[in-house]
């Protein structure tokens, strides 16, 4: 009796081999795809860590030029007897400040500051404050940049995922299905 075409076409065999390729898609897909959007979302999660640690590093800059103000505050404050010996101390902290964080407007002031000249370093240590959280946010813009660029990675893994498990368990039921086309 001469086999029709419709089962030449559900030979055991086709389902076998339909079966595999479906699996190895599956493999391919999970393996390389997936693997390939894992590692730019891993650089991003990198990114984004680094980004956070120079927040906080911003964020204790600025605590640390609040606490100089501070120091410099209660130091200018008191009687000094040997203001030559401040002095020099007091005028390299405010040129450190006018060029860490860049404030220009200030360099003429800062070349040789009067020791009871209190408004210019409350305008320093707050310009720079200024500067510092003005750099934090744009630090935490980037990061939020970052985290939307992740979604539509984590999005497509999910769909490759889906596709993945469908293509395997799909195959699956295939090279099965041959037991069943043998009866």
């Amino acid at each position: 009796m001469p086999k029709s075409k419709i089962d030449r076409l559900l030979a055991p065999w086709v389902f076998v081999l339909t079966g595999i390729i479906f699996n190895i898609l599956s493999a391919i897909i999970t393996h390389y795809f997936i693997g390939l959007n894992t590692d730019k979302i891993n650089a991003i999660d990198r990114d984004a860590h680094n980004t956070q640690v120079l927040i906080d590093s911003l964020w204790q800059s600025r605590i640390e030029v609040e606490r100089k103000e501070e120091f410099f505050l209660l130091l200018l404050n008191q009687k000094i007897e040997e203001p030559a010996r401040t002095q020099p101390y007091y005028r390299d902290y405010l040129q450190d400040l006018v060029t860490t964080h860049d404030l220009t407007a200030f360099s003429g002031r800062v070349e040789n500051p009067a020791l009871d000249d209190l408004d210019l370093l409350l305008e320093l240590s707050a310009a720079a404050q200024e500067s510092i959280i003005e750099s934090i946010n744009n630090t935490y813009f980037e990061t939020l940049e970052m985290q939307e660029a992740k979604m539509p990675l984590e999005r497509a893994n999910a769909r490759l995922f889906s596709i993945a498990i469908f293509l395997q368990v799909t195959g699956l039921i295939l090279v099965l299905a041959r037991d069943l086309r043998r009866n």
